[in-house]
């Protein structure tokens, strides 16, 4: 890209003499990084052209550039904050944010978002899955960046988080624009703060962001040379109407209680438990748990409302659905017509959206509860401190992307009654291109990861979606470029706990450094990589270890220390 960023000789020349940092005294490193500290506010101001950014797009500027000296975990730096202005002027601005480290290893990290987006991602987070202690990519010296996605969710009401779908340019900037938009502005910022850009730049993100990711690799495949995406809601917008499919039932009077759902959890652990070969309240036996689930022997006495030691016909159905395909009435982006169930084995893990990540997790505090079935029936009225995710975000899709009228009752939608618009939303955010040719032919690598006791989404779409490619490319040329591991127990967010004991499952794993090496090195990763449990604190000791295996396969317990993740051997899973 051309470079055409104003007012940047003083970075030009404080760089010009940092190319020879690698064998430059001790007194000329510290002399460059003290040149690029004084050049660090003068980006203030700065614009970025619209014709250097490659979509239909305003002017970038920049707000605000400061020098934010080093503070665990992140080191000496300069912050960057700015705005993308938009096209219709009653689109809202496209915000982000971009670390530049005085310490720079010559590359260039992308955030990805999370949910509707809507506010602004830093790049200064630890990644997602880090384990305490893991260095951030800004510590690392990748220069970071992220981005709100071109809207402000703060000027929305609670329940009504996916207003911005009203405006076509804020609905395009959510699905893949605003990424790419960012990513050509801070390739620019780069080049003029260091006078060059990136020499290899990723993209890093879970869920939603993990979507953008495989988005930015379908659509922009010349522009990144690597993409880690985790728990990917490829389908979003199946996923979404799902979701309204799913609360069905809990509508007519199926929802849960927290007794309830531990009911079920214990039902599924005395049946899937040891098919992993050891009985520790996980089940890492993904595929197998679900022909030996019979939700009929919890029906209460006649299928009506019972104890918390049983389900109801309309409770078995709500669970029934989770648990069962969605079929739409017609097809989608790329011929798909349905979305996957979810896996069972994942009812009272602990969601630390709910109670903090170091807190002793409520019980009733699960993720099934935050995803499924809220801490009260849903209502029409979307009431955002009982409902469930589910609820809130399927609800707020048909209202504001699909319907586009926000008093619309969405326990009455109906796909084929708005299949022009439908169609258009799947085209428009529905990540499920197979053909990454394109993104592999120029040297770009891809590693996915599904959580299998995910119930935001089911990890079923991502596999779906990368056995796809295989079919798509060969299975040849998808090993070549391409990984997909799977990390059994853990929820959207990560984490995994013991069904039987509440204890920490390792699940964290760096997966930055794999991608980096993998481009830079050409090392391909292993066919199964090391997941922790530690310490919070320094010195971070490791509690326990097991092995993340390629799918299909998962860590089969062999004998000895189960703690240990030399006891384990990768086996496939199997329905």
């Amino acid at each position: 890209m051309k470079h055409t960023m104003r007012g940047n000789l003083s970075a030009r020349i404080a760089v010009l003499a940092i190319a020879g940092l690698a064998v430059g005294s001790t007194a000329s490193r510290a002399d460059n990084a003290e040149q690029l500290k004084d050049t660090c506010p003068k980006l203030a101001g700065q614009t970025v052209p619209a014709a250097s950014i490659g979509l239909p797009s305003g002017n970038a500027a920049v707000v605000s550039a400061a020098f934010t000296a080093a503070a665990p975990p992140n080191p000496d730096f300069c912050k960057v904050t700015g705005s993308i202005a938009p096209v219709d002027p009653a689109a809202q601005a496209i915000n982000f944010q971009i670390n530049l480290p005085i310490a720079w290893n010559g590359k260039a990290l992308q955030y990805g978002g999370g949910g509707y987006n809507g506010s602004l991602t830093t790049g200064l987070a630890p990644l997602r899955d880090a384990a305490p202690g893991d260095p951030t990519p800004l510590a690392r010296g990748y220069v970071t960046f992220g981005t709100d996605a071109g809207h402000q969710a703060a000027s929305f009401a609670p329940n009504a988080i996916g207003q911005f779908g009203l405006n076509d340019e804020m609905l395009v900037n959510y699905a893949y624009a605003s990424y790419k938009k960012v990513r050509d502005v801070a390739s620019s910022i780069t080049r003029s703060f260091y006078g060059r850009p990136p020499s290899k730049l990723y993209y890093f993100g879970g869920s939603e962001g993990g979507r953008e990711g495989l988005t930015m690799a379908q659509r922009f495949p010349a522009d990144y040379d690597g993409v880690v995406s985790i728990v990917p809601v490829v389908q979003l917008s199946m996923l979404f109407q799902s979701y309204i499919h799913h609360q069905q039932p809990q509508l007519r009077g199926g929802w849960l209680s927290a007794a309830k759902t531990r009911t079920l959890a214990k039902y599924v652990v005395d049946r899937c438990d040891t098919l992993d070969g050891v009985a520790d309240g996980v089940i890492s036996n993904y595929l197998a748990c679900g022909a030996h689930i019979r939700l009929k022997e919890l029906r209460c006495p006649g299928g009506a409302q019972g104890g918390d030691g049983c389900l109801s016909d309309l409770q078995i159905a709500a669970v029934a659905a989770v648990h069962a395909p969605y079929d739409m009435p017609f097809a989608g982006a790329n011929g798909i017509s349905s979305y996957p169930q979810w896996l069972y084995g994942n009812e009272t893990n602990p969601d630390p959206r709910i109670f903090g990540a170091n807190t002793r997790p409520d019980p009733d505090a699960t993720t099934m509860q935050r995803w499924v079935v809220g801490t009260a029936a849903p209502t029409a009225a979307v009431d955002v401190n009982t409902a469930s995710q589910h609820w809130l975000y399927g609800a707020n899709f048909v209202r504001f992307f699909v319907t586009k009228d926000a008093s619309y009752d969405a326990a009455k939608y109906d796909p084929a009654k708005f299949r022009a618009r439908v169609l258009e939303m799947s085209a428009l955010i529905d990540s499920t291109n197979p053909d990454l040719s394109a993104f592999f032919g120029h040297g770009g690598k891809l590693i996915m990861r599904e959580n299998m006791g995910d119930l935001a989404q089911s990890p079923l779409a991502g596999i779906n979606y990368f056995n796809s490619v295989i079919a798509k490319l060969g299975r040849d040329k998808v090993d070549q470029s391409a990984r997909l591991y799977v990390s059994p127990a853990s929820t959207h967010t990560g984490t995994a706990a013991s069904v039987l004991d509440g204890s920490p499952v390792p699940t964290m794993v760096d997966l930055l450094d794999p991608l980096d090496q993998w481009v830079s090195e050409g090392k391909a990763p292993p066919d199964s990589l090391i997941q922790t449990v530690k310490t919070t604190t320094p010195p971070y000791n490791v509690l326990a270890t097991r092995p993340m295996c390629r799918y299909p396969n998962y860590p089969h317990y062999q004998g000895g220390d189960r703690l240990q993740a030399d006891s384990y051997r990768c086996m496939p899973s199997k329905p």
